[in-house]
């Protein structure tokens, strides 16, 4: 690596280099410089109010308009974009945007209608020029109201599209400015014919300087120094190029800054013409307007092969691009701080989880094995000690005892356990252990269907155990490796899990931190692998988009076991997944009402395409959908032929459930099946088939103890008060349940049984932060309803406590899907 370049004397090669190049572009090119000096120092900032707008009507009479405004200056990208006026031809917007112009510059208005379905569409645009306002208002633009008539392109003609209006308010200027400036956009325009522009601060000026290096000077006029003139550049311009010093600068540097702190090596402090102080950085050849500081303890600047430098943190063993300062050193350890609390307020919040454990099977009259200890924890919970292996479970010693003389238990084809007895050549779902009910009995009861399934895991587990060595600051990666390179029977064995440089024995809590740490990092949507169901909703499904990973179906054929192994194993994950993605692994179709949760807005358009008459609305929709991924828009056919099959009133049912199937499998077929594969391999599905969606939420994320007090405060009422009669009767039933039926209660209401962090204060609904609120709706034979996008539970004045009761849990017990009457 070459030694930095001193453009401190005049008589150095490098200056002569640096003269050469700048003579050179001021012979060839100058009248480009001064036009774009010219240009940029007639720079004015402009307030724009996008206010409303009075539109024609398109779609037919039962359409309505979602219009939003696009503003373009002078045809830069990327346009600047008003929020959507929703369901209305004359939408009011009044929102304020400040750009900056020249006094030649061309403002472009677009207005679009938003479509969830299909691309936006055009409904008409109009443009002004600045200089033509200026012209009839005297030089002067203060609050000066505009109406634009917007036009749109049909059947070859411009028609009226309706009416813009607007507000321009922030320029004065004289009349003969406004003359200049169309003539200096005149000449550029003629110059730019013949000669590439480059400004005195453009890069392609540095570039030119940087290429030059072994040019010789061939002239007494190259080898003086040249200095561009600079212009006061606008906000957000990049500093001034680095030029050869004039003697002020030299002179000022001399004499040292004006601050007192040295600058690193290989910087230079220097003044431009309008005595703004920006700083050289020889080394990289590149300027800036803040000041430099030295590097900061246990930090050190290298170079790659390529010449570009970067910085190594002796301190962390990491290396970065960017060049770090003690202000950016302390935010990132802010960040960290608020990162860690963060996380240990998630794993407390984890910890919290537990599920109904089969040591709820009461047995009477009969001792623990030897060597076995009845333990309770702080929660209440019953769990066992068995002293002989230093293990311990949640399942009582006694359920799991052999059966007695001539029984054999067998098991369906759908998983369901029934016994043998050859005495007596019958069969039963008893089992003669635990006089465990009947079938219709395990069937409407969870915690015997847990107990069972915990049993069918007991069976199939093999022998020895399965070791698992991560480091946490790899253990994705790590883990990766270690579980896809297993069979899937051994990932049924005991879990030994061992974290690199760190000393523990893994009785089951080691295994219990990996699940967390290793979920919490793999459904990251930062991976790509997974993203959040929308903007307000934190549950996960698959990401169209995971394929930039080559490897994507790998990874999520590894997620899959894992999250399989969590099940298997008794473990928590510590992030979910939407209801109908639980569904498609339970192997059951996906409904209309289950996209309500997943993506509101695209429910709702399906649901007026539903109740309207749209042959009424000639909307020329057909059986196609478009879906964008990094910016390309793809369309696909619904069915054979779609792209020609109009979706008329009489087909429209085909095309809502071939449309709300599609928006569950778009683009994610390849991703779920490799999911599915690497779940089947460690869990078969015949094992969970008696289990619905939310049952398969809880087993998987666990139940925490719910704060009835914390929910009741943060409840909202609608056309009931907090001490009407119902409601009332509502909390009592919510404190006299059971903390698994009120969890069955909350994820009938909000869709998740999960609570979030900060308590029933941060429940979020489709419209971001939303409490709990309670609706009176209805009459006293209905069943409650819940809206889980709002957080909202409608209920019936009902005429008694009891009968409140007993809809309330027909409601939670009974129902299925969104929005049930």
């Amino acid at each position: 690596m070459s030694d930095p370049v001193d453009v401190h004397e005049p008589g150095s090669n490098a200056t002569n280099q640096v003269n050469n190049v700048a003579n050179q572009v001021s012979s060839t090119s100058i009248s480009d410089v001064n036009v774009s000096t010219t240009q940029r120092s007639s720079l004015c900032q402009l307030e724009v109010n996008v206010s409303s707008a009075k539109l024609k009507e398109v779609g037919g009479i039962f359409a309505k308009g979602n219009a939003y405004v696009e503003l373009t200056v002078d045809n830069r990208q990327p346009p600047l974009k008003t929020e959507v006026g929703k369901k209305t031809w004359t939408p009011s917007w009044n929102e304020h945007f400040t750009v900056l112009v020249t006094l030649s510059s061309v403002l472009e208005f677009k207005v679009f209608n938003h479509n969830v379905l299909k691309s936006n569409v055009l409904l008409g645009s109009n443009s002004i020029k600045i200089s033509d306002l200026l012209r009839e208002n005297s030089g002067m633009l203060k609050d000066y109201a505009l109406k634009l008539d917007l036009k749109t392109e049909k059947s070859g003609t411009r028609v009226s599209a309706g009416d813009l209006y607007i507000k321009l308010d922030g320029i004065s200027v004289s009349l003969s400015a406004i003359s200049e400036a169309t003539r200096s956009t005149v000449n550029n325009s003629e110059v730019s014919g013949s000669a590439t522009e480059i400004s005195a601060d453009s890069p392609d000026l540095n570039a030119t300087l940087n290429s030059t290096q072994s040019s010789t000077p061939t002239s007494a006029q190259q080898q003086q120094t040249a200095r561009p003139s600079t212009p006061v550049p606008p906000p957000n311009t990049r500093p001034p190029p680095i030029t050869a010093p004039s003697s002020t600068t030299a002179a000022l540097n001399q004499g040292g800054s004006s601050e007192n702190s040295a600058l690193p090596e290989g910087w230079e402090e220097r003044t431009d013409p309008y005595g703004r102080h920006y700083y050289v950085d020889h080394n990289t050849r590149t300027t800036t307007w803040e000041r430099p500081e030295p590097l900061p303890s246990g930090w050190e600047r290298r170079h790659d092969q390529y010449g570009r430098p970067y910085y190594v943190d002796h301190n962390t063993r990491t290396t970065t691009w960017h060049r770090p300062t003690s202000e950016s050193i302390r935010n990132y350890q802010q960040w960290q701080e608020r990162r860690q609390q963060n996380q240990d307020a998630q794993r407390q919040n984890y910890q919290q989880r537990y599920l109904i454990p089969s040591s709820g099977i009461q047995v009477v009259g009969r001792d623990l094995p030897p060597g076995w200890e009845r333990r309770v924890d702080p929660h209440g919970r019953v769990y066992f000690v068995d002293h002989n292996t230093k293990m311990t479970q949640w399942d009582d010693p006694r359920t799991l005892a052999p059966l007695p003389p001539s029984w054999e238990k067998r098991t369906t084809e759908q998983g369901i356990v029934y016994f043998v007895d050859h005495n007596t050549k019958s069969t039963t779902y008893t089992d003669p252990r635990t006089g465990v009910p009947s079938f219709s009995s395990y069937h409407g009861n969870f915690d015997w269907r847990l107990a069972i399934f915990r049993q069918i895991c007991q069976d199939n587990a093999l022998p020895g155990h399965t070791k698992i060595s991560v480091s946490r600051n790899s253990i994705f990666e790590d883990s990766y490796n270690a579980i896809i390179s297993l069979k899937p029977y051994d990932l049924r064995k005991r879990l030994y899990v061992i974290f690199k440089g760190e000393d523990g024995l893994d009785y089951g809590g080691l295994a219990r931190e990996w699940f967390f740490q290793l979920s919490h990092e793999m459904l990251n949507p930062m991976y790509c692998l997974f993203e959040y169901a929308n903007q307000n909703n934190y549950s996960l499904q698959i990401n169209a988009a995971s394929n930039v990973n080559p490897d994507h179906l790998k990874y999520f054929r590894f997620v899959g076991r894992v999250i399989a192994m969590a099940l298997y194993h008794g473990k928590f994950i510590d992030n979910g997944f939407t209801l109908p993605f639980y569904k498609r692994l339970l192997n059951r179709g996906v409904a209309l009402k289950d996209l309500e949760q997943v993506d509101p807005e695209y429910y709702n358009s399906l649901i007026w395409i539903r109740d309207n008459n749209i042959d009424e609305c000639d909307m020329e929709m057909f059986f196609t959908a478009d879906m964008e991924i990094f910016g390309e828009i793809k369309t696909y056919e619904l069915k054979t032929g779609g792209s020609d099959i109009k979706v008329t009133d009489e087909n429209k049912e085909e095309y809502i459930n071939l449309m709300s199937h599609w928006r569950f499998t778009r683009g994610v077929e390849e991703q779920t099946k490799a999911f599915m594969e690497g779940f089947y391999e460690v869990v078969p599905l015949r094992w969970l088939e008696f289990f619905n969606e939310k049952e398969l939420e809880m087993m998987l994320c666990g139940m925490q103890e719910v704060d009835v007090d914390d929910w009741q405060q943060n409840t909202v009422y609608k056309h009931y008060t907090k001490n009407s009669k119902q409601v009332m009767w509502f909390w009592q039933l919510v404190r006299e349940m059971k903390n698994e039926k009120r969890i069955r209660l909350l994820q009938f209401i909000t869709g998740t049984c999960r609570v979030p962090i900060g308590g029933f204060s941060h429940l979020m609904g489709s419209n971001g932060p939303q409490k709990f609120c309670i609706e009176k709706v209805g009459k006293e034979s209905w069943l409650p309803r819940s809206h889980t996008c709002f957080n909202r539970l409608d209920l019936p004045p009902y005429k008694s406590y009891d009968q409140l009761v007993e809809k309330v849990n027909f409601a939670i017990e009974e129902t299925e899907g969104f929005g049930n009457e």
